[in-house]
């Protein structure tokens, strides 16, 4: 029986090699968290002897981990859960067009992730450990893995669709940096609701795969032209998303993008105790959603998990292109960036002006100071100019040209060049994850500048809308 393939931090997926690359890297090891600085003991000039060395103690924990699936495995097989659907594993492409295929190689990866848990007051349990780790902000180490809880009544009762449900589940499964609240709003999705047939959601959805495919990338040709201002408001205010990204999609909805849906009247909701705990934040990382659909022959429902709304998952990432994603994910990511498009960005569209900069006076974004009064707070670039700025600027080298070539001579800046280019770096990384960048460093990034009158000013940088 296979472990665990095991996941770097760049999401590179090792299948059991030891390589240099790999060392360097980092990376989790069968649950393991191996980075570079540990591991890198072994690499980084200390020749071949001490790589053998490293790889060994790697290669025991892996064995004795093995050998600890291997008796979950035997545990579990009894069950009705896992009997009913052991005989469809087949070893393939967890991103296989095929859906038949993709199911069979999801039942693989699913035996191959059982394990045995001990929660509070030692209650054991069984999970399917996700292939990823939780995003550690304190830079403490994490235990525990991420891992889906499996409920009694759900290793008591056949499911031979199992599979067919995590292969439909979405890619976004495979993150490599998952939290807390995350994980557990997966697992209501996937195990809770009416778990009757989902042969006709799964006949539906596997129809049109094709056509969501091309949809989804026509889709990410226009919004990724106007993402800046997406990314802008997830940044600064993210509550003004909540009704485009996590409201739910009513039947009629869902009907009026696919048609066929109607018949088993599909619809699509965020995952509902995570839409009220901690929506804002949500919003900025992976969506968990839940369809439900109705037929004469009873209910169903299938939990979803799209990628985050930032350009590099969706825009970027190899892991979220459409032709490798699940037809349930990529109907629901079709909805959600549809409704941008149509909704928040069409709201918008009087500010919908390229972020490159230009001369004042021309129409476009551009830098300008503040002058600071006398007795009073000096003042603060706002979080949305500094977004605006960094989209517009994110070379940090040509970020820090503009702001030389706005002093010129009438101004002398207060910020060095090295505190500017690590203040941009990090600020845009920030920007990038849909996080607000560090008030520290957006006053380093807008800095405070002395002008030819002997007055303080800040810098901020406008974006006139078009009507301006």
């Amino acid at each position: 029986m296979a472990c665990l393939p095991e996941v770097g931090e760049g999401g590179y997926h090792y299948k059991g090699q030891y390589t240099h690359q790999g060392c360097h890297q980092g990376y989790l090891y069968q649950g393991y968290a191996f980075d570079a600085g540990f591991h890198g003991q072994y690499c980084v000039g200390m020749g071949a002897l001490r790589i053998a060395l490293g790889c060994a103690n790697l290669r025991r924990a892996h064995n004795q981990r093995c050998m600890e699936q291997r008796k979950t495995v035997a545990k579990l097989l009894p069950t009705p859960f896992v009997s009913s659907f052991v005989g469809s594993a087949r070893e393939g492409s967890l991103h296989d067009p095929n859906p038949d295929g993709r199911a069979a190689a999801w039942a693989t990866w699913v035996l191959g992730a059982l394990e045995e848990f001990k929660g509070l007051s030692d209650r054991e349990y069984f999970g399917i450990v996700l292939p990823g780790r939780f995003h550690d902000v304190s830079k403490n180490s994490v235990p525990v893995r991420p891992h889906l809880e499996i409920p009694e009544r759900v290793l008591s009762s056949k499911d031979p669709n199992f599979p067919a449900r995590l292969a439909q589940a979405g890619n976004a499964l495979e993150f490599p940096w998952w939290l807390l609240s995350e994980v557990t709003a997966v697992r209501r999705a996937v195990f809770s609701g009416p778990r009757g047939d989902i042969g006709p959601l799964l006949k539906v959805l596997n129809a049109h795969q094709q056509t969501m495919i091309g949809t989804l990338t026509e889709l990410n040709s226009s919004i990724g032209k106007l993402w800046h201002l997406v990314e802008e408001k997830l940044v600064t205010t993210p509550k003004d998303l909540l009704r485009y990204a996590s409201a739910p999609f009513t039947k009629e909805e869902v009907a009026a993008f696919m048609p066929a849906a109607r018949e088993i009247n599909l619809s699509v909701v965020y995952e509902e105790t995570l839409a009220k705990t901690n929506a804002e934040w949500a919003v900025r990382r992976i969506g968990v959603w839940q369809m439900r659909a109705d037929t004469p022959k009873g209910s169903m429902s299938l939990g979803v998990v799209t990628p985050r709304l930032t350009r590099n998952s969706l825009f970027a990432d190899p892991l979220f292109t459409p032709a490798a994603e699940a037809p349930a994910a990529l109907l629901v990511r079709c909805l959600l960036l549809r409704r941008l498009l149509t909704g928040f960005l069409k709201e918008v569209q009087h500010d919908v002006l390229s972020p490159d900069p230009v001369e004042p006076g021309e129409g476009g974004p551009y830098l300008r100071a503040v002058i600071a009064k006398p007795g009073a707070k000096l003042p603060e670039a706002s979080v949305e100019s500094a977004v605006r700025f960094l989209q517009a600027y994110p070379d940090g080298e040509k970020a820090w040209k503009a702001l030389n070539a706005w002093a010129g001579v009438e101004h002398l800046l207060t910020v060095s060049y090295d505190a500017f280019i690590t203040a941009h770096t990090n600020s845009l990384r920030y920007i990038r994850r849909a996080e607000t960048p560090i008030r520290n460093d957006i006053n380093v990034v807008l800095p405070l500048a002395w002008d030819s009158k002997s007055r303080v000013v800040r810098l901020t940088f406008v974006r006139p809308s078009v009507r301006d």
